[in-house]
């Protein structure tokens, strides 16, 4: 499970001595092995360094899964500088964010990526959140052009740097590398910081975790600018096995690379890896031998069954950007767990020395296996911290060196656990702690509803239950019929006390998935609550 250096520097120096024309990377079926990405990161160091960037520098990488994410942050990790991971669905509000609270120096993106307008986007970003920013680097077609400046700002052509003939300073120590950026999903996002040596060693142990080989091939279907998509890529580095990826996932072209380069691993949430599954022709996942997955988007009924149709051997997951995605896995052995959780969320966690335990969030005490609390993990993946925020940093970590996920779960074991829910998701109703899955899977059973988010809210200071649904087409809402139909199926407390149609769940977009907004839905439900005759405002 160890790797022989603290640095990606040294790291891609071992793999490129060893195995020089090793494939590492597989970028739009172009592959480039272990020699030739040293040299292009090292010569876009170099270029970096020519420009101004220097230890200890921001350095915010806005790009989508491609070759030059990877040679930016192996770059960035070569000089000592911190990759602000952005992702690419974000807009001038996140993106400003980023910019401004992250205090970044440098940016790098891709100007002609899906016709996006990221020119107009930059425009859009307040002066004041670029004060500290010094340039810009433009990853730009050969017959492109490049303005002499974007946002104010000195603009530098990627192909450019990588052509500065010098050589790079020397590789600098383990130090904080990578931010990813939290969902937000009800606070402004936090930088969760990691550092060389602490991604480099997950690496190794997703790599042994999850039984990569010299003949494994991993395919990246979530974002680098994550924590999901970055532990598959990290996994690949470390064990040296090709990684392929793609700017924009697809579902079909996904299944296609399956296929055409014998993917033996990947990992996506629940929806991506269904879509995948429907768009691929029968034997496509002949060379599968782990497919994991982890619930972002309530669960889907048929991915169980399209697996089995598929061949497909799969696995419920578990990560985050403060323990690093792909952290627990289900068992397939027996000897790893119990393998009766294999299809659910959460896992075995990959460290032998790691431990997981629910506590109580009312009583403070440790529950026993079984019972469901909030999910404290301890593990070597922990992050260094939360950028600039010490106090927030303080309050998500135990006296004892435990993460406070803010999820709901229960463990099995020592090592085991089920992911059920967020904290903030999670019911109290009549003393009792509740998962709304469990009130959402009998909803979406009633005549007419899609899909369902259950939220709680107040009424008479009370908490209860409350349900939004989205219809079929050509459905008619039937409120209460469902509450009787819910009063009939569940215990009393668990019945909504009201329905809501929406068009849409409101959501964010994340760098795994979209989320949908709990928060936004309480608020609503409050105010149904307090005022039945006016519609929910989204």
């Amino acid at each position: 499970m160890s790797v022989p250096t603290s640095t990606f520097s040294g790291h891609l120096d071992a793999l490129a001595a060893r195995w020089p024309d090793a494939t590492l990377l597989i970028d739009q079926d172009q592959r480039i092995g272990a020699a030739q990405l040293r040299a292009r990161s090292r010569a876009l160091a170099a270029g970096l360094a020519r420009i101004g960037v220097r230890p200890g520098h921001r350095v915010a990488v806005w790009l989508p899964n491609c070759a030059a994410w990877v040679e930016s942050f192996l770059a960035c990790a070569h000089l000592g500088a911190l990759v602000l991971a952005v992702n690419t669905r974000f807009r001038a509000l996140e993106v400003a964010d980023i910019l401004g609270r992250g205090q970044a120096d440098w940016l790098v993106f891709w100007p002609g990526f899906k016709g996006i307008d990221f020119q107009g986007i930059l425009d859009g970003v307040a002066p004041g959140q670029l004060t500290r920013l010094q340039g810009v680097v433009a990853l730009t077609a050969a017959d492109e052009a490049c303005p002499a400046a974007i946002a104010g700002k000195p603009a530098h052509r990627y192909a450019d740097l990588l052509a500065t003939d010098t050589p790079p300073p020397a590789p600098h120590g383990n130090a904080g590398v990578l931010c990813f950026t939290t969902s937000g999903t009800t606070s402004k996002p936090k930088f969760v910081l990691h550092d060389q040596q602490t991604l480099l060693r997950h690496g190794a142990a997703v790599a042994q975790a999850f039984g990569y080989g010299d003949d494994s091939c991993v395919l990246a279907s979530a974002p680098f600018c994550g924590a999901f998509g970055f532990a598959t890529l990290v996994g690949g580095l470390a064990q040296g096995v090709p990684v392929v990826c793609a700017p924009v996932f697809n579902a079909a072209e996904s299944a296609q690379a399956v296929a055409r380069h014998a993917v033996t691993h990947t990992y996506a949430n629940n929806e991506a890896l269904v879509g995948m599954m429907q768009a691929a022709p029968p034997g496509a996942f002949a060379s599968a031998r782990l497919f994991g997955f982890a619930s972002f988007t309530p669960a889907l009924d048929n991915m169980l069954d399209l697996a089995r149709e598929a061949g497909v051997p799969l696995t419920g997951l578990y990560g985050s950007s403060e323990l690093i995605a792909l952290v627990a896995g289900q068992p397939r052995d027996p000897a790893e767990g119990d393998v009766s959780a294999r299809h659910q969320p959460g896992g075995t966690l990959i460290y032998p020395d790691a431990r997981v335990r629910a506590r109580d969030p009312e009583s403070g005490q440790v529950l026993p296996h079984g019972q469901s609390g909030e999910i404290e993990i301890l593990s070597p993946s922990l992050m260094q911290g939360y950028l600039d925020n010490p106090e927030a940093t303080g309050n998500a970590v135990t006296d004892d060196g435990y993460f406070k996920t803010g999820d709901l779960g229960y463990t099995l074991t020592p090592r085991q656990f089920v992911f059920q829910t967020r904290m903030g998701d999670s019911l109290r109703l009549s003393g009792f702690l509740v998962n709304p899955v469990e009130i959402e899977q009998v909803v979406e059973t009633l005549p007419g509803v899609r899909a369902c988010q259950v939220v709680g809210a107040t009424r008479q200071g009370k908490i209860v239950p409350y349900a939004f649904v989205l219809l079929h087409e050509g459905a008619t809402a039937d409120p209460e019929g469902w509450a009787a139909a819910c009063k009939a199926a569940m215990a009393g407390f668990k019945a909504p006390a009201g329905f809501a149609v929406l068009d849409a769940f409101p959501s964010v977009e994340s760098a795994n998935s979209v989320k949908i907004q709990k928060h936004r839905l309480r608020d609503m439900a409050d105010a149904m609550l307090s005022d039945p005759s006016q519609p929910p405002a989204p």
